[in-house]
């Protein structure tokens, strides 16, 4: 959870969507590794993280999907809905809706191993 919390603060402190995106992966390895799936917590971060950095990046497809499946992987209820919901809202806002649009509803049908993988892969 630390590295993803770093590269939050990369991400939105420092603009460096590159050194953002390998301390996503790293951190959402890590989880993926320890089989922390009874806290998706740390999964859901990681996604919607680097769904910013695609949206930064101008991967409208890449950003909804990851956000898609980020949205779909976190629990109604949980208190990052919140942040969550703010982070998907400044992505569509620059990037092409129908695109974006498109990989939401695909990110949606994800499920969380088909979306780690996709996640680490360097695009």
């Amino acid at each position: 959870m630390i590295l993803i919390n770093i590269g939050d603060i990369w991400l939105h402190h420092y603009g460096d969507e590159q050194q953002a995106k390998t301390l996503y992966q790293q951190g959402l390895n890590l989880w993926q590794e320890l089989q922390r799936v009874d806290n998706g917590l740390g999964i859901v971060k990681a996604l919607a993280g680097l769904a910013e950095v695609a949206a930064a990046q101008g991967q409208a497809e890449r950003a909804g999907r990851l956000f898609g499946v980020a949205d779909s992987l976190l629990p109604s209820g949980s208190v990052y809905r919140e942040d969550v919901n703010k982070r998907v809202a400044g992505a569509r806002a620059n990037l092409d809706a129908a695109t974006f649009e498109a990989g939401w509803a695909a990110g949606q049908v994800m499920t969380e191993e088909q979306a780690i993988t996709e996640a680490l892969q360097d695009v």
